[in-house]
C-alpha cells in the first residue's frame, strides 16, 4: 500500500485522493434469500438494506459457498472452496462420523482454518489496514493471536457477544439491551477510532439466527401486519429479528456518511447460508441442504462513485468470490503461495461485463441436520448433484426451473456424463474428501440423536 500512494503522491495525486478505500463486510447468520425487500420480501421493513442495494448493485443470484455457519465463512475470508481448507461443516458430536443412521462415512473436517492459509484480513493487514471483526468468528476457539483465533488470521481486533456482555445464542442480555444494537455501538466506535487511516470491519452479527427474542415493539408492529402470499410462512418473532438487524446496518452506513467516508468504502452484504424453511420461499430445500434454499442468500455491494447505481446482475457469485473481489479494489494482491477459487468481481461492478466463469463448485461430505453428504456442479443454469448415499446424480435446469422439481437426469444423459466427469475432475484436483464408502455400523432402522451435542453445541 505505501508503496502505491507513493506513486500516487508522485504523480500529484493529494494523500486523500492517494488513500485505498476502506472495506466493510456485512455476513449475516441464516438471513434467508428472500428476507429483504430489494429480493422481493413485502413483510419485512427493510429500508436500509435497500437503500444499501439501490446505490450499487444487486446480485439476483448470491450463493452461500457452503449450506451452514463455520465452511462459509472459511471460504468468505481465504477465497477457496471447502475441499481446500478442510472445514467443511460446524462441528457438532451428534454427527460425528459412523452414526448408526449414517448410510456413509462421512468427515468431521476442520475446526479452524490451516496453520498456513491466509485470510483477507491477513492481507489487508500487511497493506496497512486496521482490522476488526464484531461478531461471530465460528472458526476455532483458539486464545487471542493462535490460529484458532481472529488475532492469530489477521484481525487487530476482535469484539464477541460475550465480551458485550450476551450469553450463548442470547439476544437480549440481563440490562435489556439488543444484541445487534450493542455489537453495532462496537462497530461504529471502532470505526470512530480508526476513521483516519484505511480499514476493514468484517461485521458479523448473530442475527438471524434462532432461536429468536426480539424487541417488543417490533414483534408488535408484525404482529399486527397481515404477509403477503409469498412470504406468509414467515413468522412476526422472525421479521421483527430482521428488521432489528436492518436498523444496525442503517447507523453503520449512516456513520460513513457523518465521516465523510461513503465514496472511500467497499461495503459487501451477504449471508452465510440459505434460510430456515419456512423463509425460503418456494425454492427447495434450506439451511443444511445443497438445493437452492440451502445455499442461495442476499448479495448486495456498493461503493458510490466506482461501482455505478441500480444494477442488477444475473451470473451466479459465490462467497469465495468476495476475498479476490476486496483484495482487486483495494489494489492489494492475492497472497502467492496459495490457490484462490473465487473470482473478483470489480470488472463485472464497474463495467457490466459477464463473468468469465465455467462453474461453481460445492463440497458436503458431511452429515448435519437434515443435510447428507453431496457435491455439486453449477455449470450454466445445470446444476448436477451428487448424492454420495445414494449413490446417484441429480440434473436441474434452475433458470427454469428454480424449484428443483424437475431431475432432468433420466432425459439428459449425455449432460450428465459430461458435467460428472467435471465434478469428480474438480474432487481431485482440490483433495475433496469423498464420503463413498458405506459405513460398517449402518443400521436403517436408527434415528438421528436429537437434542444439544457434547459440550452443549448446537448445529448452527
Amino acid at each position: 500500500m505505501r508503496r502505491l500512494l507513493t506513486i500516487a503522491l508522485l504523480l500529484g495525486a493529494t494523500l486523500a485522493e492517494a488513500r485505498p478505500p476502506n472495506v466493510v463486510l456485512i455476513l449475516l447468520d441464516d438471513m434467508g434469500w428472500r428476507d429483504p425487500g430489494f429480493t422481493g420480501n413485502r413483510y419485512i421493513d427493510t429500508p436500509n438494506l435497500d437503500k444499501l442495494a439501490r446505490s450499487g448493485a444487486v446480485f439476483s443470484q448470491c450463493y452461500a459457498s457452503a449450506p451452514n455457519c463455520a465452511p462459509t465463512r472459511a471460504c468468505l475470508l481465504t477465497g477457496q472452496y471447502p475441499s481446500r481448507h478442510g472445514v467443511y461443516t460446524v462441528v457438532d458430536e451428534r454427527y460425528a462420523p459412523g452414526q448408526p443412521h449414517m448410510k456413509v462415512l462421512s468427515t468431521r473436517g476442520n475446526d479452524e482454518l490451516p496453520a498456513h492459509t491466509k485470510t483477507v484480513a491477513d492481507v489487508l493487514r500487511g497493506q496497512g489496514y486496521a482490522t476488526a471483526l464484531i461478531g461471530m468468528w465460528n472458526l476455532g476457539r483458539g486464545r487471542n493471536g493462535t490460529s484458532g483465533s481472529p488475532t492469530g488470521r489477521g484481525f487487530d481486533v476482535y469484539v464477541r457477544p460475550d465480551d458485550v456482555g450476551f450469553a450463548k445464542d442470547a439476544y437480549m442480555d440481563g440490562k435489556g439491551r439488543y444484541l445487534s444494537d450493542a455489537l453495532c455501538d462496537e462497530a461504529l466506535a471502532w470505526v470512530d477510532k480508526h476513521r483516519e487511516k484505511p480499514f476493514f470491519l468484517y461485521y458479523a452479527d448473530h442475527s438471524v439466527h434462532e432461536p429468536f427474542d426480539p424487541k417488543p415493539a417490533l414483534l408488535a408492529k408484525y404482529k399486527a401486519k397481515t404477509p403477503s402470499a409469498a412470504d406468509k410462512g414467515i413468522t412476526p418473532e422472525y421479521a421483527a429479528t430482521v428488521e432489528a438487524i436492518d436498523v444496525s446496518i442503517g447507523r453503520i452506513m449512516t456513520k460513513l456518511e457523518s465521516l465523510g467516508l461513503t465514496k472511500d468504502t467497499l461495503v459487501i452484504f451477504t449471508s452465510d447460508n440459505g434460510g430456515l424453511p419456512y423463509v425460503v420461499g418456494s425454492l427447495r430445500g434450506s439451511k443444511g441442504l445443497l438445493y437452492e434454499g440451502g445455499l442461495r442468500v442476499p448479495g448486495a455491494v456498493s461503493w458510490p462513485g466506482v461501482i455505478p447505481a441500480g444494477k442488477t446482475y444475473q451470473d451466479p457469485v459465490a462467497s469465495i468470490d468476495f476475498m479476490p473481489t476486496i483484495l482487486e479494489a483495494v489494489g492489494a494482491p492475492l497472497p502467492k503461495e496459495q490457490p484462490t477459487d473465487g473470482l473478483s468481481l470489480m470488472k463485472q461492478l464497474r463495467t457490466g461485463a459477464s463473468l468469465d466463469r465455467t462453474a461453481i463448485y460445492w463440497h458436503f461430505p458431511c452429515y448435519i441436520g437434515k443435510g447428507e453428504p453431496m457435491s455439486l456442479l453449477r455449470s450454466g443454469d445445470y446444476k448436477l448433484i451428487q448424492k454420495f448415499a445414494g449413490p446417484t446424480f441429480e440434473l436441474y435446469d434452475v433458470r427454469k426451473d428454480p424449484d428443483e422439481s424437475k431431475d432432468l437426469a433420466q432425459q439428459e444423459p449425455t449432460r450428465v456424463e459430461a458435467l460428472k466427469k467435471q465434478l469428480l475432475a474438480w474432487q481431485k484436483s482440490t483433495g475433496a474428501f469423498l464420503a463413498d464408502r458405506p459405513n460398517p455400523s449402518y443400521d436403517p432402522n436408527a434415528r438421528e440423536p436429537r437434542g444439544v451435542g457434547k459440550g452443549g453445541k448446537k448445529s448452527k
